[in-house]
C-alpha cells in the first residue's frame, strides 16, 4: 500500500470504534444512585443525582475556564463523582466517624474513583466494537513504518478501559486523551502538544476523524492535513 504520510494521528469514536452511549436514560441513573449508596454512603434519588451531576459538570467546566481560558475545556469526570459523593454524604448527614463508608470522614480521592467511572460508562453503553477494517488498517499502516498516534476527545477513565476491550492499543506509538490535557479538538494546543513532544513535521502529518468541527479544525488550526472518514470506511487514507 502507498501510504502518504509519515505520521496518521487519528481519532477514535466514530472513526476506529463504533459506540453508542445514553446518559439520559432514567435506568442509569437509578443504578448510580444505588451505587454511591451501597458502596460510598451518598444518598441521592435518580433524578436529582443526574441534576447534581449535570450541575457540577457545568460548574467544574466554568472553573477550568476561568483558570486555563481555554476555548474548548474538557474537565476530568473522576472531579465530579468525586463531589458527588463528598455531597451526598454532607447534605443527608452520615455519621462520618461510624457508617463505615470508604469516603466517610475524608475527602473523596478522584484518583480512587476509576471503577466507579467505569461503572457509570458501561452502565450508559450499548454498543462498543471495532470497525470491520480497523484491524487492517493499523496494522497496515504499522508495517509500512508509519507512526500511529491517537489524539481523542475523551475521558481517560472511559478510554482505558475501552481500548483494553477493543484490543487497539498496542498499534499507537502514543495516546493523548483530552481529559488529561484540559483541552479537547479543535483546541489548537491539543495536537499542539503531540507535535512538538515526538518532533513531528506536521507537513508529514494527516489527521483522521469523523467529525470536520473538531478533527478537522485542530488539523487545520496545526498546519495539519485532514481526511474525513465515515462508517469505517477507511478507503481515501490510501
Amino acid at each position: 500500500m502507498a501510504y502518504k504520510y509519515k505520521n496518521y494521528i487519528f481519532d477514535l469514536y466514530g472513526t476506529l470504534v463504533d459506540i453508542h452511549t445514553d446518559e439520559e436514560q432514567p435506568e442509569l441513573w437509578e443504578k448510580m444512585a444505588k451505587k454511591l449508596l451501597d458502596e460510598y454512603g451518598a444518598e441521592y434519588t435518580a433524578s436529582g443525582l443526574r441534576e447534581k451531576y449535570l450541575l457540577a459538570c457545568k460548574e467544574e467546566t466554568d472553573a477550568l475556564i476561568e483558570k486555563t481560558h481555554a476555548e474548548y475545556p474538557e474537565i476530568q469526570i473522576e472531579n465530579v463523582w468525586a463531589r458527588l459523593i463528598e455531597d451526598g454524604i454532607r447534605d443527608e448527614n452520615h455519621k462520618a466517624e461510624t457508617d463505615g463508608s470508604k469516603a466517610a470522614g475524608n475527602r473523596v480521592n478522584p484518583d480512587d474513583l476509576e471503577g466507579l467511572c467505569i461503572f457509570f460508562r458501561e452502565a450508559s453503553r450499548d454498543k462498543l466494537c471495532k470497525y470491520q477494517d480497523t484491524d487492517r488498517l493499523l496494522s497496515e499502516l504499522k508495517s509500512a513504518g508509519k507512526k500511529i498516534f491517537l489524539l481523542s476527545n475523551a475521558q481517560l477513565f472511559f478510554t482505558r478501559k475501552e481500548l483494553e476491550d477493543v484490543d487497539i492499543a498496542k498499534y499507537f506509538d502514543d495516546i493523548f486523551i483530552s481529559s488529561d490535557n484540559g483541552v479537547k479538538k479543535p483546541q489548537k494546543e491539543f495536537m499542539e502538544k503531540l507535535l512538538k513532544k515526538h518532533g513531528l513535521n506536521p507537513t508529514e502529518c494527516v489527521m483522521i476523524g469523523n467529525e470536520v468541527f473538531s478533527d478537522g479544525g485542530v488539523a487545520k488550526a496545526n498546519g495539519v492535513d485532514y481526511i474525513f472518514v465515515q462508517d469505517g470506511d477507511f478507503s481515501k487514507i490510501i
